[in-house]
């Protein structure tokens, strides 16, 4: 395996010309969608559907544009969710809630197109429940600040910029974040050369030699053209209005052969998985147990509608991702404090915050629920985890730390080498792990993990009453 990646490495650049040249004219390189099978077999389900909880009235002027109008009610805070379950449920239910910039679309399918975390684990016998955010994605935002902020510009600028949100983020961000690197440093886009993880020039190969020896996990030309969409690359896209793709001077190979790849690696489908992180619109609020007392919309709306799905559900197991991790952690306060955190069976938290102080929780409210840390290839420790999971152990809880890159039972026959010269089976995983090629082999390190240490219901089966005329 780790010869196969040096010979792509080594072909790399001599077949990115002809590679290139032939995909941006060439419609057979983009694969619809369709054309391929996501799921790894067929998958039956018992049911599946969607709805929304938590969320709170709320009366402006501003419902329906910059104008002062008539009082309009709007609903803001709602959390969209989207579930399946199997034929035969041999577990407590899993809600799994996505990180910042992204959607639960993100555990649904991958950037190659391939099974998402979702169908897996459903076809494991788990029923899964999957959220966007309150505020983000399918759980809308609240407009009527936007509004408002634009009616206030003209006469109360501070006023205006106090309610506008800042929703951040970008595709070329999301390369940096997790796909690659802009070499030489403090270049962007336009003035810069884009090197994907294990590549030719990657910075990471004088501190972090093995992730030379293979790319990351992300699709990318020149082995998957597929996964590149030609029209955005070609600056245009399709039917987007005359030179608005239109970067100056181009990115792309065909007018700076310095960067012959810029316009590919700005095209990635996977970029199309981001979106702003729009519950910046909500408000914030105060949480005397926690410090800092305040706490953003981030962690006032997301944390109680999910308590409210784990109430409803009768008890789950929580999995968050990056930015939800504070999310889970401030849902674990706000089980406490209501007198249900019986409920939660099991928090698992994939690369994200674990800061107990800021969500006013201590390691005792994990003495009864199993906790698990978990890392990939391209991230660093975090001291809040360890910290989190050092300290349950200490009170005879049930926690643990993985690193995909460190010693365990996850590694299988692999032997070594760790750390900085791993080139095991999880070499090349990154934090968006959920997306990339080894997603579904991750989520049974995580699986794994949970059926040693979460005690599982009696399994059901699905009734199936359904009437088969209908």
């Amino acid at each position: 395996m780790r010869q196969q990646r040096f010979t792509k490495r080594a072909v790399h650049s001599i077949a990115c010309a002809a590679v290139c040249a032939a995909f941006a004219t060439s419609a057979s390189a983009q694969r619809y969608p369709t054309q391929h099978r996501y799921l790894t077999k067929p998958l039956k389900v018992c049911d599946q559907g969607v709805f929304y909880v938590g969320g709170a009235p709320k009366v402006t002027p501003f419902g329906a544009g910059p104008t002062p109008a008539a009082n309009t009610q709007i609903i803001i805070g709602s959390m969209f969710v989207q579930f399946q379950v199997p034929m035969k449920s041999k577990s407590w239910p899993l809600i799994i809630i996505h990180g910042s910039g992204y959607t639960g679309s993100c555990v649904q399918g991958t950037a190659t197109g391939s099974e998402g975390w979702m169908d897996y684990t459903v076809r494991h016998g788990i029923p899964t429940y999957v959220v966007d955010q309150s505020g983000r994605g399918r759980s809308g935002f609240d407009k009527s600040v936007i509004h408002e902020g634009e009616y206030l510009i003209g006469t109360d600028p501070a006023a205006a910029a106090a309610l506008l949100p800042t929703l951040g983020g970008s595709t070329s961000t999301a390369w940096t974040s997790w796909f690659g690197h802009i070499i030489p440093t403090g270049t962007d886009v336009t003035t810069g050369q884009m090197v994907r993880h294990g590549d030719v020039g990657d910075p990471l190969c004088a501190t972090e030699p093995a992730h030379c020896n293979q790319f990351g996990q992300i699709p990318m030309e020149p082995e998957s053209p597929w996964a590149v969409d030609q029209a955005v690359a070609s600056r245009t896209g399709i039917g987007a209005p005359a030179g608005l793709g239109t970067v100056t001077p181009d990115v792309g190979g065909h007018v700076n052969p310095a960067f012959p790849l810029n316009d590919r690696y700005l095209a990635l489908q996977a970029y199309k998985f981001n979106v702003p992180n729009t519950e910046s619109t909500l408000p914030g609020s105060v949480c005397a147990s926690c410090n800092p007392t305040t706490l953003n919309a981030t962690n006032t709306w997301s944390p109680r509608a999910l308590a409210t799905l784990v109430e409803g559900l009768g008890g789950a197991i929580v999995a968050t991702h990056s930015q939800s991790g504070q999310i889970g952690m401030n849902m674990v306060r706000i089980l406490r404090e209501d007198g249900k955190l019986h409920m939660l069976k099991g928090l698992i938290q994939v690369e994200g915050g674990a800061n107990a102080a800021a969500s006013g929780t201590t390691a005792e409210d994990f003495r009864n629920v199993p906790y698990l840390y978990f890392i990939g290839d391209y991230t660093g420790h975090s001291a809040n985890g360890q910290a989190l999971v050092a300290a349950i152990k200490a009170l005879g809880g049930t926690a643990d730390y993985i690193k995909l890159d460190e010693p365990g039972w996850w590694q299988g026959k692999y032997a070594g080498p760790y750390g900085a010269a791993y080139v095991g089976p999880f070499a090349g995983v990154s934090h968006m792990m959920m997306i990339e090629d080894k997603n579904l082999p991750v989520m049974d390190v995580i699986l794994d993990w949970a059926r040693k240490n979460i005690k599982s219901p009696k399994a059901t089966a699905c009734k199936e009453d359904f009437d088969e005329d209908n």
